[in-house]
């Protein structure tokens, strides 16, 4: 598949780092080893590589994850190189590193904040999760307190401050009540379904916790619950196309492979160590240390990984970042 030299990526992660003081039980950034992490691009690459997207792309909007990335302290300063550029920064944090943060956050150049968070009522199950036992309580007072400050301080441009949150077997109970929090606070939620239909449908025992038989039943009546909650106009980014999807994927998983994946087409994500990728869970296509990113976009190897996308039968393509 050869893009079109007119055609531009529309969607952009930068992932600054994988360090992280979490440990998920739905990612593995965090066990990549230290000698690799050493690796990672210093600002000065970063600010380079942001300067060629700008001549490249002009005025266009990112996002910042990890790993953790407030964890690297020169993210504020990443951020505020492209935005000067003009470019609109968001960025996503499990904000655990934040507590001390929140009033350079503030005045930070990130125009949206969005913060991890799997529960509102039941806090073991975020701390499972999220493999720490004080992450529910260090999170929801990050969101809490940036919230207020957000609402109340004078002197800063104001943040759109959003969750989201990893739809689980164990937090199906969760989904309205994380709703309710968000009306009362005045902010949103994006649900992110885990890509494993299997979760849903079968009985899976781990370390951590187990999941009933009948799960699929309570999956489906949860995510009709929050396309209900959607239609009663709770602040859910999820659009109605996407929701149906993740019924059809807990429901009849096979017929998900009719929906197209279009991440080669729109996709462009860059690694801690300036690896160039269309999509996660391919190879890269190029490092950006050395490379422009259009060359990257346009050369052979990126048409490859094209060809293989459009015979891919991966769940991931109803991924927030993915799903369009």
């Amino acid at each position: 598949m050869v893009m079109a030299r007119d055609k531009k990526p529309v969607s952009f992660s930068f992932n600054n780092t994988e360090r992280c003081q979490s440990r998920c039980i739905t990612c593995n950034g965090w066990k990549t080893p230290a000698s690799v992490m050493q690796e990672e691009l210093t600002i000065d690459e970063w600010k380079k590589i942001l300067f060629n997207l700008h001549n490249w792309m002009g005025n266009y909007q990112f996002i910042i994850s990890g790993g953790e990335p407030f964890l690297r302290d020169d993210v504020f300063e990443m951020a505020q190189y492209a935005s000067d550029l003009g470019d609109t920064v968001n960025i996503v944090t499990n904000g655990l590193a934040l507590p001390d943060k929140l009033d350079k956050v503030l005045h930070s150049a990130f125009t949206n904040i969005t913060f991890s968070l799997n529960s509102v009522q039941n806090p073991q199950i975020h701390n499972i999760s999220r493999g720490r036992d004080d992450a529910f309580q260090r999170t929801m007072d990050s969101i809490q307190n940036l919230n207020y400050m957000n609402k109340y301080r004078t002197g800063h441009k104001w943040k759109n401050i959003f969750l989201s949150t990893v739809v689980m077997p164990s937090n199906l109970s969760e989904l309205r009540p994380i709703a309710e929090f968000c009306k009362v606070e005045g902010i949103s939620v994006s649900y992110q379904l885990m890509d494993n239909g299997d979760a849903f449908s079968t009985a899976v025992d781990t370390d951590k916790q187990i999941y009933g038989t009948d799960i699929k039943t309570a999956a489906l009546k949860a995510i009709d619950e929050m396309i209900e909650l959607k239609n009663e106009g709770y602040p859910i980014c999820n659009g109605y196309s996407q929701l149906k999807a993740f019924k059809l994927l807990i429901d009849t998983p096979e017929e998900i492979q009719t929906l197209p994946c279009s991440v080669g087409e729109n996709n462009f994500a860059i690694d801690p160590y300036g690896n160039c990728r269309i999509c996660f869970c391919m190879k890269p296509i190029g490092n950006l240390k050395n490379n422009l990113p259009q060359d990257l976009w346009y050369s052979k190897e990126a048409d490859e990984v094209r060809e293989h996308i459009l015979k891919c039968t991966m769940n991931c393509r109803l991924l927030n970042c993915n799903f369009k």
